[in-house]
C-alpha cells in the first residue's frame, strides 16, 4: 500500500465581525494566476464563481443543474463544471469538478473586511478526499494525497 504524502497549506484567518472568522487559502489557477478560497466545512460541495469562469477556463458540464442549500431560505441554482488547472500547495488537479455559484454579494462583503477576491468556496467534499486536518493554532491545514 502506498503511503499518503502530506501537504501543509498556511491560511489567513479573516475575521469579518467579532468572533466570526472565514479561513482563506491561496492557489494557482494556472499560468500563474493566484487565486483565494474561502475553506467551507460546512459546504457539502467546492464550488467555484461563476464570475471567474470565462477568465480560468472553467467548463460547464452538459447544463447539469444541481441545488445549492446556504444558510438563508430557499436554495441556489447551481451548475456543475471543471476547472482545467488547479494547484493548491503540492497538490495539482487536473479538470477540477466543481459546483458553479454566482459569488458577486459575498465578494462584495469580504471588499469591506478584506483585499481578498474570493474564487470558490474549498468544500467539504475536498476535505474529505484529502483527509483534511485544520489547525488554528499553527494557521495552516495539513492535506494527504
Amino acid at each position: 500500500m502506498a503511503r499518503k504524502k502530506i501537504t501543509t497549506i498556511p491560511f489567513h484567518l479573516v475575521e469579518l465581525e467579532d468572533e466570526n472568522y472565514h479561513i482563506i487559502i491561496d492557489s494557482e489557477l494556472g499560468n500563474g494566476i493566484p487565486g483565494n478560497w474561502v475553506v467551507d466545512t460546512g459546504a457539502s460541495k467546492t464550488v467555484f464563481d461563476v464570475n471567474q469562469s470565462e477568465q480560468f477556463n472553467f467548463i460547464e458540464i452538459d447544463n447539469t443543474e444541481v441545488q445549492s442549500a446556504g444558510i438563508g431560505e430557499g436554495s441556489i441554482d447551481t451548475k456543475v463544471g471543471k476547472l482545467p488547472y488547479l494547484k493548491i500547495g503540492d497538490i495539482v488537479l487536473e479538470n477540477f469538478t466543481a459546483a458553479i455559484i454566482d459569488m458577486q454579494y459575498i465578494n462584495k462583503i469580504y471588499s469591506k473586511f478584506s483585499d481578498f477576491v474570493l474564487v470558490g468556496l474549498i468544500g467539504s467534499d475536498f476535505l474529505v478526499k484529502h483527509d483534511a486536518v485544520i489547525n488554528f493554532k499553527k494557521k495552516e491545514i495539513k492535506l494527504y494525497h
